[in-house]
């Protein structure tokens, strides 16, 4: 169990609702630097200042409630990015329908899937660290939950702009959609008519 959480779980049981300040917190848990220990609960969420120097521990349903808040709040950091990136997969088959056609997700699981160069890849990984953002790579073997990024490394990300965001060019996004008809022939038969494609390949899965 992370120790922060430890510490919320005690700091909930000594305190309850009531507040309590840095040098109470000291005098209950010995800390060679309780100022810290504090401000770093305080950044994640499990203790609020209710004035100058005064907190109170997070309740637990407020704590459980702020986890998914926290990680949905991290949707528009690639905003900050600056390195190149695409939108791809399920995403780019969103953009380019135009929001018409979205799946690939979960309740508890909204992935966002991006191209990114493979020459940038330890760029991207202190970014999303930096940002507190989980990511993953494509074939991952990891527990995949909330808001995640996953990367899909290639030698050189090629990207349209469509709406404002760039996304894999739609001979790609047509490519991905045949090749999982069963889930996106809405969304090729959706790009057929808008772009009017007459392509055999698409033709094909009418």
């Amino acid at each position: 169990m992370n120790k922060y959480i430890e510490i919320w779980g005690w700091t909930r049981e000594v305190f309850g609702d009531r507040s309590f300040t840095v040098d109470r917190f000291r005098a209950v848990f010995p800390s060679p630097d309780a100022a810290k220990v504090v401000h770093d609960m305080a950044k994640l969420g499990l203790i609020r200042r209710v004035k100058t120097g005064t907190y109170k521990a997070t309740s637990p349903s407020s704590l459980a409630r702020s986890i998914p808040v926290d990680s949905m709040s991290k949707e528009k950091i690639l905003d900050q990015a600056t390195d190149t990136f695409a939108y791809s997969e399920d995403d780019a088959a969103r953009i380019w329908t135009d929001g018409y056609y979205w799946t690939g997700f979960t309740p508890g699981y909204k992935p966002v899937h991006i191209q990114v160069n493979k020459s940038d890849m330890n760029r991207w990984r202190e970014f999303f660290r930096k940002n507190q953002a989980e990511s993953a790579l494509e074939n991952d073997r990891k527990t995949l939950f909330g808001l995640t990024f996953i990367l899909h490394p290639v030698q050189k990300v090629q990207s349209e702009t469509r709406n404002g965001l760039p996304v894999v060019p739609l001979s790609k996004v047509i490519d991905f959609c045949v090749s999982r008809i069963g889930t996106y022939k809405p969304a090729l038969e959706y790009l057929q008519d808008k772009f009017n494609i007459k392509t055999r390949q698409a033709q094909s899965v009418r």
